[in-house]
C-alpha cells in the first residue's frame, strides 16, 4: 500500500552506508519531513520523519527543499525497526501550502472528554 506524507521539505540529504557483511558502500537520499499539527488545546505538535530514497533521486527533491509537499512512500518493517521508502510509481507533489493548516481550525467546537 502507498500512502502520502505531506509536509515541509525541510533537508534532502545524500547519505552514504556499509554494509557490514559484505562492506560493500551504498548510496542513498534522505529527505526530512515535517508536519506541524496542533494538540486539542492549541498547542503546536510537530512531526518530522525521515524518508529514504534512491541515490538518483537526489535531483528530484533538490529544487523542492523548504516547500510543501506530498511523497508518495511505502512502510518496511524488519528487527531494526521500520523505514519509509519513496514509491517511484507516484509523482511527489509540490504544494503551494500546507493542504492541513490547522491554524485556522475552531478547537472551541471540540468536546473535551471528561
Amino acid at each position: 500500500m502507498t500512502a502520502h506524507f505531506i509536509g515541509r521539505l525541510l533537508e534532502v540529504r545524500p547519505v552514504e552506508t556499509k554494509d557490514n557483511k559484505t562492506d560493500k558502500i551504498k548510496y542513498s537520499t534522505e529527505l526530512t519531513v515535517m508536519f506541524e499539527g496542533i494538540t486539542e488545546d492549541g498547542y503546536l505538535k510537530p512531526s518530522v520523519e525521515s524518508i529514504y530514497a534512491d541515490e538518483e533521486d537526489y535531483d528530484v527533491f533538490k529544487d523542492k527543499k523548504g516547500s510543501y509537499v506530498a511523497i508518495p512512500y511505502n512502510l518496511s518493517v524488519n528487527q531494526w525497526g521500520q523505514k519509509y521508502y519513496y514509491d517511484k510509481a507516484m509523482p511527489v507533489l509540490e504544494l503551494a501550502n500546507n493542504p492541513l493548516d490547522y491554524s485556522k481550525f475552531d478547537r472551541s467546537k471540540v468536546k473535551k472528554s471528561s
